[in-house]
């Protein structure tokens, strides 16, 4: 009796143990279970999170660094194909002097050209100045008639052109470094198509096509495609002109003159379509700016010029646009680059008198990325804001050009 007693406990507590069990598997994990995993996950989540925003990061600056290289070399080799057809280039003194025409040594063509006659991406003096200006040629297909008494055939209509030939039209060309702002710390543009920084902008007017004493249009597409006469604003450049050289009588470029020395369209402003946007993302960091961080940015050194006197000093190498008083100096020197423009991004070394010019062009990739985070209480905060440090100069590639003009004007 007691050993049955016994077996039945045995049952009993046997059977309570098996029942507990099977409750207690339904019963998940404890409050401190779950907040030790959660804890554990976190620790292994971060260090990857972290790790995949940095490898989007880096993709970002490469894949910025790259595009912003392409378009810095594609546009360098635009601009030295343009040069190498020029006849002619200006330095900077031309392009820092205003027209007169008795005065030989001093004139430019400053007041010639935009932005003091402005137009489009060009119309603020202290956002727009000219770097690069030359005279080149420009073929127009099936443009003139062919043999030399021929002035009745008109070239503009398609079923003409077997009775046409090619023939050339002058064209002034020049290259404009464009700020985005004229402060490079003030707060971002918004509302624009461009780069927080600077840009490259190319002008060009062009002459018609003369036959018969009228001004014919000017073929630059296709047949099929749209034609146009001279551009407005243009006026030839003059070689009757008194003086000892070519590069005085250029520098006496009147833009309201024809070539019959009347100036029919004294008051034509330049066509807004002239200007035209060759490259973004150009740096915009100052000298100035450089200089207080303790960073000296990258550049081309011009050779030095002639230490002579007048025009005589004028026929070597200039900076364009010119920023400061080498030693020695040009006499008379330019006129020297607002603080702003003075950023070696866009420059060129000019020599007129043996028609020669070398180019160099910076960029910058982090404006591809981010604009410029800078502020009153952040202003030089290197984490945050876009310019130019020696640490990360991988993201400012350079470029540089030296250019032999093939063509040359003749007294």
């Amino acid at each position: 009796m007691y050993s049955r007693t016994i077996s039945q406990l045995k049952h009993t507590l046997r059977w309570l143990l098996q029942l507990q069990l099977k409750r207690s598997a339904h019963r998940g994990f404890t409050l401190i279970e779950l907040l030790v995993g959660l804890i554990i996950a976190v620790l292994v989540m971060i260090p990857l999170l972290s790790l995949a925003v940095n490898l989007i990061s880096t993709d970002r600056r490469e894949q910025a660094k790259a595009i912003t290289e392409q378009d810095l070399q594609a546009a360098a080799d635009f601009i030295a194909r343009d040069l190498q057809q020029a006849i002619y280039i200006y330095d900077s003194v031309a392009l820092t002097r205003d027209l007169n025409i008795n005065d030989e040594i001093n004139s430019g063509i400053r007041d010639q050209i935009p932005p003091v006659i402005p137009v489009t991406h060009c119309n603020d003096a202290n956002l727009c100045i000219p770097a690069l200006a030359f005279w080149t040629r420009r073929v127009v297909e099936d443009g003139s008639p062919i043999g030399s008494g021929n002035t009745t055939q008109d070239c503009t209509i398609p079923s003409n052109r077997n009775f046409c030939d090619d023939t050339f039209v002058y064209s002034f060309v020049a290259y404009y470094l464009i700020l985005a702002k004229a402060n490079p710390e003030a707060n971002p543009v918004t509302n624009s198509v461009w780069s927080d920084t600077a840009r490259i902008g190319r002008f060009e007017v062009s002459a018609g096509v003369t036959n018969g004493g009228n001004e014919l249009v000017e073929l630059r597409l296709s047949p099929a495609q749209s034609v146009k006469e001279r551009d407005a604003g243009y006026g030839p450049f003059d070689l009757s002109l008194e003086g000892d050289d070519i590069r005085s009588k250029m520098n006496r470029w009147d833009g309201a003159v024809n070539s019959e020395g009347t100036t029919p369209y004294p008051a034509e402003a330049y066509d807004n379509s002239s200007m035209q946007i060759l490259v973004d993302n150009i740096d915009n960091t100052t000298i100035d700016i450089a200089n207080r961080e303790g960073e000296t940015l990258p550049r081309l050194v011009c050779p030095a010029v002639d230490n002579g006197t007048g025009a005589e000093s004028q026929k070597s190498w200039i900076q364009s646009p010119y920023y400061g008083s080498p030693n020695p100096a040009p006499n008379p020197a330019p006129t020297e680059a607002a603080t702003q423009f003075r950023t070696y991004s866009f420059y060129a070394c000019v020599n007129s008198e043996q028609s020669i010019a070398k180019i160099f062009l910076r960029g910058n990739a982090l404006s591809k990325i981010r604009t410029n985070h800078v502020n009153s209480t952040d202003i030089l905060s290197k984490a945050r804001n876009i310019f130019f440090y020696e640490k990360r100069s991988a993201l400012f590639p350079t470029v540089s050009a030296e250019v032999q003009l093939e063509g040359r004007l003749f007294q």
